[in-house]
């Protein structure tokens, strides 16, 4: 999910309300390998990548990483459910390669709702689009192979390939460990 101040734009922000949204970001910078987030902490924060790249993943019952996420420059990092009903993440975030975010607390965020109302119909639709991204990656399980949802990930996001570990990629699409080195 990309967010950036072309899809904000069209929210029509007096210039006030895009002050006080910019202000209530702070510049965070995380190294190759920090987290974001870890497994049990609850997640008083989202972000915008401003440079880098990250990963959500959780461990599965056979301690293998999945990963459920990769977060590029202008997207959107946030564990929904931790971060809107303040309980322990499920999953972890951590920065694969030195990161620059942008990123705002839950308090602050409660903030803008009331001062600038626009934001609760971004934070929506914003919603909306997770949501529909969860719903078509759904589907892609349903009705690809994982061959064919590694080929399609490799099409639509040739920018994360180059950047992430092929075992990364492979847990995402859920193609095992055994068999991605034959692709």
């Amino acid at each position: 999910m990309k967010l950036d101040k072309d899809s904000i734009s069209k929210y029509k922000l007096t210039e006030e309300e895009l002050k006080l949204t910019m202000s209530s970001y702070i510049p965070q910078t995380l190294k190759a390998n920090e987290f974001f987030l870890k497994e049990g902490e609850v997640c008083k924060y989202i972000a915008v990548v401003t440079k880098g790249i990250l990963r959500a993943y959780f461990f599965d019952d056979f301690a293998n990483e999945i990963t459920t996420e990769f977060y590029p420059e202008d997207s959107l990092i946030i564990s929904f459910d931790s971060f809107n009903n303040q309980i322990p993440s499920k999953e972890n975030i951590r920065a694969i390669e030195d990161s620059e975010l942008m990123v705002i607390s839950f308090e602050k965020q409660k903030e803008l709702y009331q001062l600038v109302p626009a934001w609760n119909q971004i934070c929506k639709d914003l919603a909306d689009t997770v949501s529909c991204e969860m719903i078509e990656r759904t589907r892609l399980f349903q009705t690809m192979t994982a061959t064919e949802r590694y080929n399609d990930f490799c099409k639509k996001h040739p920018d994360i390939l180059q950047r992430v570990t092929l075992g990364c990629i492979a847990s995402y699409v859920t193609l095992r460990s055994d068999a991605y080195c034959l692709i």
